[in-house]
């Protein structure tokens, strides 16, 4: 009887040991197939980030090229960049261009080469925030207005807009050339002035400077605004300013 005891329970004591022996082996079982990939992750992901960036790197590239010059007997005025520029297509049409218009950032500044020869001389630098758009990368001749005794350009960075040009007037007397501030009524400086982009400066019959100013949706007046220059602080000061109906601005 002891006997029949003890092979019994030698019996149930391996099915026992059996069956917890299966039962590790299916957990480990488990237990790797869930377990995270020890691989570096997004070797491919990563690839795909740097041909990003590589592709927006690729839509720009530098270009120090003259943007602009203005001849004159006394020299020429050339803007050009100091040390940097980047061209870039705009890529969609907005009120600055069309898709593919041309973009310019850089440090650009104004130079004055006399005709008499000698080194160049600085005349300005634009804000830092300066973009130049034009159609193509053709160098853009300025035009020449007469005020009084001096002569004058003026430089348009953006070759159109939706509302108004933001514009830099440069002004050349006895040889030299520089840039012209603009004095509001209130006596505010400010280094450029803006002008309808479908009305031109003109030059009234008493030696004023008139400028058409910007027009916006549902706008009632435009702002046709006359300057009369002072040669010596090389300064547009604002003499009056008319409220114009939008009709009737191609009489003025």
């Amino acid at each position: 009887m002891r006997v029949n005891l003890l092979i019994l329970t030698v019996i149930l004591m391996t099915m026992l040991t059996s069956c917890a022996t299966h039962r590790m082996q299916a957990n480990e079982s488990v237990n790797t197939e869930n377990s995270p990939s020890t691989s570096q992750p997004g070797d491919s992901t990563d690839t795909t980030e740097s041909s990003e960036t590589e592709g927006l790197t690729d839509l720009s590239k530098e270009d120090l090229s003259v943007r602009a010059t203005a001849s004159h007997r006394a020299g020429q005025l050339i803007i050009q960049p100091k040390s940097h520029a980047t061209v870039v297509s705009l890529g969609a049409p907005s009120c600055y261009g069309l898709e593919t218009d041309l973009s310019w950032t850089g440090d650009y500044e104004a130079i004055w080469q006399p005709a008499a020869g000698g080194d160049p001389v600085k005349v300005m630098s634009f804000p830092e925030d300066l973009e130049i758009i034009e159609p193509t990368d053709a160098m853009i001749s300025l035009q020449m207005i007469t005020v009084g005794d001096a002569d004058f350009f003026t430089y348009y960075p953006r070759y159109t807009d939706c509302h108004a040009l933001e514009a830099y007037l440069f002004g050349v007397k006895d040889g030299q050339v520089f840039p012209v501030t603009f004095e509001d009524e209130a006596g505010q400086l400010t280094g450029s002035f803006f002008q309808h982009p479908h009305y031109p400066l003109q030059v009234s019959g008493n030696d004023e400077l008139v400028v058409t100013g910007g027009e916006g949706a549902g706008q009632a007046f435009v702002e046709v605004r006359h300057y009369r220059y002072d040669s010596g602080q090389h300064r547009m000061k604002l003499s009056k300013t008319d409220r114009v109906q939008p009709q009737d601005l191609s009489a003025n």
